[in-house]
């Protein structure tokens, strides 16, 4: 045989491979990169959905209570609890701890009708990896409001 022909039969060189090993590794790499950050968009894509729901129904329940400034929402019997600071509650919701805030203000008084428009608000708080804790400026939180009319005699 030909020195060349010798040359086309060897097959691959060390070369090669590493070559070929460095291609797959960048792409295995890239692919399990995006799936855990696609799975993290998930999971704070349900804490948020969870949140928004949790808002709503405290809203609700608020407001068929008036919008009262003695709202206690540990009444509705869905394991929220009192954390010790006013107006401040616990809610675990499909394992998510979260920090419910109940904040109110009348914004609007007509004293010839006796009427007050009051502003309810909800915010929710909880922490990036699911604990029960002191909140960071980083951990997500999901604020909603609405507005109730009372009449002045409702307090």
């Amino acid at each position: 045989m030909t020195r060349v022909s010798r040359q086309r039969r060897r097959g691959v060189s060390l070369i090669e491979v590493m070559v070929a090993v460095v291609v797959l590794a960048v792409a295995v790499l890239g692919v399990l990169n995006y799936q855990y950050h696609a799975t993290r968009r998930t999971i704070l894509a349900k804490d948020e959905l969870t949140a928004t729901r949790t808002a709503r129904l405290l809203l609700e329940d608020w407001k068929s209570h008036g919008g009262d400034a003695h709202y206690d929402p540990t009444l509705l019997e869905m394991g929220i609890l009192p954390t010790g600071v006013a107006d401040r509650y616990l809610v675990r919701v499909n394992d998510l701890p979260m920090y419910a805030t109940l904040r109110w203000r009348d914004v609007e008084e007509d004293t010839d009708a006796g009427v007050t428009l009051r502003e309810i608000r909800v915010l929710l708080q909880w922490r990036r990896d699911r604990s029960v804790g002191t909140m960071k400026a980083t951990d997500p939180d999901f604020a909603m409001t609405t507005y109730v009319r009372r009449d002045q005699s409702g307090g």
